[in-house]
């Protein structure tokens, strides 16, 4: 377990924006668990658990809560393949791995081993813990549908285990079906199917072909800003509505498309979390003021309040 005072956020997350915590909380190995309810007594706020921060907008200033960044499987490690098992659309794999590994790294390692499943997730540099918190998913593919197993710590039991029973999924949305004050997952069993050689390679390149033609995926972005309503898609109607390009100092809506919010680092003025929300609320002002329909946060929200 290693303990930070007063970290910066910014680096710790793709669209570069945030202020200071009160500590970060590095947990590398099940043995740091036993030892966070007592780290955390000791330094207080409200916890936070962040991954690869690729879903994650973090408010300016001062920031009352601990941060805690679950790096099981981080340094390189393999997913461990438990066995085999038959499921409605073929042979399945059944592999577990710590929610600290990059999602990079794993699609990478699913190529070597031709393991369908994720291909969807090409081009995401987060981390497994937060596919899981996010239900996150592409071109067909979500997270919770290949999930086995879930190794979680709560403050109220620890670290325990937890099958498909002990959650619930929708889209872009995982929680707990236990009470519990915060959660946070540990290592993950998924059954992935047995495909044919090459084959997901070929999807892994195929789906990022796709996503480079229509997504800034070079740009400091979180993402999608905000999730698709039922029956629209989220970009089509802020195009539609005169968003795509739309800017406040150094955040913006991309030029590419009108879902993701782009922090432009090399615009001359600093770009602070104040702006990408009055730009959020612009944007969801003027999709209700033309359609009528709310628009949904898909990007996850840090405030400095308690809550």
């Amino acid at each position: 377990m290693i303990i930070l005072d007063r970290p910066a956020l910014a680096p710790l997350t793709t669209l570069r924006l945030g202020g200071r915590a009160l500590a970060e909380i590095r947990l590398e190995s099940t043995e740091d668990c036993l030892r966070l309810s007592e780290a955390l007594k000791g330094i207080g706020g409200d916890v936070r658990v962040l991954g690869g921060g690729s879903n994650l907008l973090i408010h300016d200033g001062d920031l009352p809560f601990t941060v805690l960044r679950p790096l099981f499987g981080a340094a390189d490690a393999e997913p461990v393949i438990l066995g085999e098992e038959k499921g409605p659309d073929g042979e399945c794999v059944v592999i577990r791995a710590g929610a600290g590994m990059r999602v990079p790294h794993l699609l990478s390692w699913c190529v070597r081993h031709d393991l369908a499943g994720f291909e969807g997730l090409v081009g995401v540099p987060g981390r497994l813990g937060g596919a899981v918190a996010m239900n996150a998913g592409a071109y067909g593919c979500s997270t919770a549908p290949l999930m086995r197993a879930l190794e979680v710590f709560t403050p109220e039991k620890g670290l325990h285990r937890l099958g498909p029973e002990g959650w619930n999924a929708a889209y872009r949305h995982f929680s707990l079906a236990e009470p519990c004050a915060w959660h946070m997952s540990a290592f993950v069993e998924l059954a992935l199917k047995k495909a044919a050689p090459g084959s997901v390679r070929a999807a892994m390149k195929e789906n990022l072909l796709r996503k480079k033609s229509g997504q800034p995926v070079h740009e400091h972005t979180a993402g999608c800003v905000f999730k698709n309503p039922e029956g629209h898609s989220a970009g089509r109607l802020l195009d539609e509505a005169g968003m795509k390009g739309k800017r406040r100092g150094a955040m913006l809506f991309s030029p590419m498309h009108a879902n993701f919010l782009v922090h432009d680092m090399k615009c001359g003025v600093p770009g602070t979390a104040t702006d990408a929300l009055a730009l959020i609320d612009e944007a969801r002002r003027a999709v209700f003021d033309r359609t009528g329909i709310t628009l949904e946060l898909e990007v996850k929200e840090w405030s400095s309040c308690p809550c």
